[in-house]
């Protein structure tokens, strides 16, 4: 960002709110070494989790930093060479309100996995389980912030808005209250990859390698999967975006493994 700054929004703005991140990284790890409170234990465990969102949303003007502007043309080129269609626009002859309600929902229950998950190895005092899954998602969601300034995009449900049959779709109370949280909360630039795929599959894997009871991790993998068809259907992601982000979740997954693994030796 810093790089490209000139390319940028309120680059200096960013840079500030960086620096004062990372001072709070360097407290919490200082007041952690001298203070061995639970409190902050579970505080510094979790903030990288309740950071996240501040972080994707300052991701939106950052994903410009290389390329100045969005490169959706790209996208759509690889999709016609891959599959000669778009697939997004293909699901739209399957849409129905029943089955786009059902979908929304399911694309919603992402942001579940930021708090269940973590609530359940608390309590649990599963906090070996608390910190692979923290690692663990947020390696997936920082590594979808640097791939947003490799390929910054706008999304299938602005370029290929014309093309849409129907040009948009309806349910009942959780698409339009997912459609207005999009609109209102999503910057441009951050479909590539996918950070709900990558982070919602790099969650599932490390429910299923901790010991937590066989019906939760098949409730899991179920969630999962239809998130990942639900950000294509609804037209918020292409569907290289959610192969991206099942490539990232298996990458951060693996880093995962290997870091703690270390650290436990």
């Amino acid at each position: 960002m810093v790089l490209g700054r000139e390319a940028v929004p309120h680059a200096a703005w960013l840079t500030g709110a960086y620096a004062a991140l990372a001072g709070f990284v360097l407290g919490c790890a200082a007041a952690h070494r001298y203070w061995a409170s639970p409190a902050l234990a579970n505080v510094r465990a979790l903030y990288p989790l309740a950071c996240a969102p501040l972080l994707f949303s300052a991701s939106g003007p950052q994903s410009l930093a290389m390329h100045g502007r969005l490169r959706d043309d790209v996208m759509l080129a690889w999709e016609q060479h891959l599959f000669d269609a778009y697939p997004n626009l293909l699901l739209g002859d399957l849409a129905s309100r029943p089955l786009t309600e059902a979908l929304s929902l399911s694309y919603s229950s992402y942001y579940l996995y930021f708090v269940l998950p973590p609530a359940y190895f608390l309590a649990k005092g599963m906090h070996q389980a608390l910190h692979r899954y923290v690692l663990a998602l947020c390696l997936a969601l920082y590594l979808c912030f640097l791939g947003f300034m490799l390929l910054p995009l706008a999304g299938p449900i602005t370029a290929l808005a014309p093309a849409f049959t129907p040009d948009q779709l309806h349910g009942y109370l959780a698409q339009p209250l997912q459609a207005q949280l999009m609109a209102s909360a999503d910057p441009p630039g951050t479909c590539f990859p996918s950070s709900h795929v990558a982070g919602a599959w790099a969650a599932a894997l490390c429910v299923l390698a901790a010991p937590v009871p066989p019906p939760a991790k098949g409730l899991m993998i179920a969630a999962t999967a239809l998130l990942t068809v639900a950000v294509v259907y609804c037209r918020y992601h292409y569907v290289l975006d959610a192969a991206a982000g099942l490539a990232t979740a298996g990458l951060a997954f693996f880093l995962t493994r290997q870091l703690t693994r270390r650290d436990s030796n």
